[in-house]
């Protein structure tokens, strides 16, 4: 691992929001995995095995926040609980996770708001974050909780983010320079 940017330290603040949403009940209907905090670690999970987009993975763990305090809402007042611990692109994926619903469904009507979500840059993400999402309320499925394994998954998204692919690069460090050129910007 080049980089080691997230620690036990400086993630305390997200590790407590999703633990705060343990025994947060959902509807059976919808979510027959069980608490929002179960639901929240499969949503991860998913996400860890599909990109290395640190956005994207935060908004996984914390889209469903906001119903530790009302379900009705949600989104938003996971945005505002959130807004000064992650990134615009993760409030944006959180805010926007129950509209790209209504958008997919064919249930958003109004011209407007459907192409604001189409051409936003950050479209594809939320489309993945909502595939997730779904795919996320698995009744069977267990996934483990530890804070170390998910800290060193992030790093690792950190280190492949900036490391160019195996196949274009000859040295076998990162940032697609020779061998002894640059280190002392590493």
């Amino acid at each position: 691992m080049l980089i080691e940017f997230f620690n036990l330290e400086n993630t305390k603040v997200i590790f407590w929001f999703l633990e705060s949403c343990k025994g947060i009940e959902q509807k059976h209907k919808w979510h027959p995995e069980g608490d929002v905090f179960v639901h929240s670690l499969q949503v991860g999970s998913l996400a860890f095995r599909e990109t290395h987009d640190i956005d994207l993975i935060f908004a996984a763990y914390l889209h469903d926040i906001g119903k530790m305090i009302c379900s009705n809402g949600h989104s938003e007042i996971g945005c505002e609980l959130l807004s000064s611990y992650v990134s615009v692109k993760t409030l944006f994926l959180i805010e926007h996770h129950m509209r790209i619903r209504t958008y997919l469904d064919g249930e958003m009507k109004k011209l407007s708001k459907c192409q604001f979500l189409v051409t936003h840059p950050w479209f594809p993400e939320l489309i993945q974050l909502n595939r997730w999402d779904k795919m996320g309320r698995n009744p069977n499925k267990k996934v483990s909780y530890d804070k170390i394994k998910i800290i060193e998954k992030l790093n690792n998204c950190i280190d492949k983010h900036f490391c160019l692919p195996e196949h274009l690069n000859d040295y076998e460090g990162c940032y697609g320079l020779e061998e002894n050129e640059g280190k002392e910007r590493i």
